[in-house]
């Protein structure tokens, strides 16, 4: 039998892919801005991109050779473990030659690290995922680089060629200001002699000037070839700052705009090596959304509800205001980031990363890790693991103690790192103690990942928050076309009872404490824990909306005629195929939704 409510959800869902939004007080367009004045990327096809990443800072990760410091050989000796965690894609921090620890101010885009290896070493370790259908993605910076990139030092002459190449200054230039800042309060203006130049981050990372056609060339070049190499794309740092604040004040667009168009040149050049290139974009700004950054990448990791998420964490609430709950604001970014991307994106969910406290660092408990876990691992998009966070791994700022050495054996005998002490980690448990005990956070993860990787739903299906009635608890579910997953977390130390009529005949998928319960409606949910319910209301395939199990076109107007009678906005019916809003419902309507449909479904009469 088909609920009102499951077709209800089924129509919202052919809106969004339609391009048509539905709030409270309105039906409308999703109000798609006009096409800005420079080409789009294309992004290739989105879902071939989807799956569980895994963060590694090779310096910390595996040694192969005895130096201490953790190389590539290292990284493709434990690729056989990462596989067996459920690791679909790997993100290297930066592996292009710098002389720093971290590698985030390169001095040579064209060459790798060498205290990481060789060329050859990085090859046979890509390779070598291949072969296993692990995805390889890098850390490319290029916003920045180090002052000592020959590019650099040449550019402190005046007459150099590479002069421009960065933003320099005098004290008379229009664009100097000495009290020019970054949003976060650092000076931007470099002195060098009698001359400034830009650099948001540091003295020591002058800023590239994407003004300079050749600029962008260079980073194009050097993009392309890693590319031909065998990455499968790159993690771009500090997307939003490319054009720089308070940089370029004679230019008529704005900061966003600069950005934009480049990074959509940038994503174009590389589609042209690669069609189905996978770019992630840092864009970063407190809890706000910067939602238009999902249009030129195909995942944007989403700060707003990481940090929302923390917070909530602390506070052992489930909310982030009175008036809204934590899964109605992650909706909320998630559905402005799809409208931004026309629908093709996937959201970059994590719990931590190398510039944040580790998780085990930020929760009371292990209890309480877990089930930060169990949140980003059970969101929509691709979640992010970073390395050492499956074994429980602790830290806190500064940087180097939150980028730790893995800890793979108490001895050091696994191809740990040592290039830094562990004084964070003393205590953590090694790999090797945890990999076969059934109760440790290594086979937590890995069964949560598998949890995941199993369910269609948990994989492919839209979100939708969940009022759960309790501020301490976060609901939403997990809908696909063949499935229909509801995950509830308790934020607070107590156990609590709700009622949800959707967990009635639910099948519990994972308990993470193993005490909560499920009784008809029923839920009890144990102190800091989360559950995973595969509930009993079977979904609808797409579209079949009569529920013979074929898509027709009875199926498009049964669905319009159950809009008509659903939606009267002040004695005017607003139907969910009017595509070309002209306030009729026509034969070219229908058409459009069944066009969309026969391009994403099987099977269509």
């Amino acid at each position: 039998m088909i609920t009102l409510k499951k077709l209800t959800s089924l129509l919202l869902a052919i809106l969004m892919l339609c391009g048509i939004a539905v709030s409270a007080g309105s039906l409308s367009t999703v109000g798609t801005p006009p096409s800005p004045p420079y080409p789009l990327r294309d992004k290739g096809d989105i879902e071939q991109k989807r799956g569980v990443y895994y963060e590694i800072f090779v310096r910390s990760f595996a040694d192969s050779d005895g130096d201490g410091v953790g190389d590539f050989n290292g990284v493709t000796a434990k690729l056989d473990y990462l596989k067996d965690l459920g690791v679909e894609g790997i993100w290297l921090m930066p592996i292009n030659e710098s002389n720093s620890y971290h590698g985030y101010d390169v001095t040579d885009y064209y060459a790798v690290n060498s205290d990481y290896g060789t060329e050859a070493d990085f090859k046979k370790m890509l390779d070598e995922a291949e072969k296993r259908g692990i995805k390889v993605i890098m850390d490319f910076v290029i916003n920045h680089t180090s002052s000592q990139h020959p590019w650099f030092t040449a550019s402190r002459n005046v007459n150099s060629p590479y002069r421009d190449y960065y933003t320099w200054v005098s004290q008379s230039d229009p664009d100097y200001d000495p009290s020019d800042t970054s949003a976060w309060g650092s000076r931007v203006w470099q002195r060098s002699g009698s001359y400034y130049y830009y650099g948001m981050f540091s003295s020591g990372m002058p800023d590239l000037n994407y003004e300079n056609p050749k600029v962008r060339e260079e980073v194009i070049a050097a993009a392309k070839k890693w590319l031909e190499f065998g990455v499968d794309g790159f993690r771009l740092d500090a997307a939003m700052h490319v054009y720089g604040d308070n940089e370029y004040k004679h230019l008529t667009e704005s900061q966003t705009f600069k950005n934009l168009e480049w990074w959509n040149e940038f994503a174009i050049a590389c589609e042209e090596v690669n069609p189905d290139v996978y770019l992630v974009g840092e864009a970063w700004q407190g809890s706000e959304a910067l939602a238009e950054y999902a249009q030129p990448f195909d995942t944007k990791f989403d700060f707003a509800f990481q940090e929302n998420l923390t917070d909530a964490v602390q506070r052992e609430s489930a909310n982030v205001n009175n008036s809204q709950s934590l899964a109605e604001f992650l909706q909320n970014v998630q559905e402005q980031h799809y409208a931004a991307a026309n629908s093709k994106y996937l959201d970059g969910v994590f719990g931590s990363n190398h510039d944040q406290n580790r998780i085990m660092s930020v929760a009371k408990n292990e209890q309480q890790a877990k089930m930060i876990a169990s949140i980003y691992l059970t969101l929509d998009g691709n979640p992010y693991i970073y390395y050492g966070e499956e074994i429980g791994m602790k830290g806190v700022k500064p940087d180097e103690r939150i980028r730790e050495p893995f800890k793979w054996t108490a001895d050091g005998s696994g191809m740990d790192t040592d290039w830094q002490n562990a004084s964070s980690n003393r205590n953590t448990v090694p790999l090797s103690e945890q990999i076969n005990d059934p109760g440790s956070m290594y086979s937590f993860y890995k069964e949560l990942i598998a949890v995941r990787q199993n369910s269609t739903a948990l994989t492919y299906g839209k979100f939708e928050a969940v009022d759960t009635g309790r501020k301490a608890v976060m609901g939403y579910t997990r809908t696909s076309e063949d499935e229909s997953v509801l995950v509830l977390h308790n934020f607070s130390g107590s156990s609590i009872t709700i009622e949800l009529a959707a967990a009635n005949g639910a099948e519990i998928l994972m308990s993470d404490s193993g005490k909560s319960t499920v009784s008809g409606s029923s839920v009890t949910l144990d102190g800091y824990s989360s559950l995973i319910l595969k509930t009993s209301d079977e979904p609808l395939k797409l579209g079949d909306a009569t529920g013979d199990g074929k898509i027709n076109l009875q199926d498009a107007l049964e669905m319009q005629k159950h809009m008509a009678s659903m939606l009267v906005l002040k004695g005017k019916f607003f139907t969910a195929a009017d595509v070309n809003k002209n306030g009729k419902v026509e034969l070219v309507d229908v058409l459009s939704v069944q066009k969309y449909l026969a391009g994403v479904t099987a099977e269509v009469e």
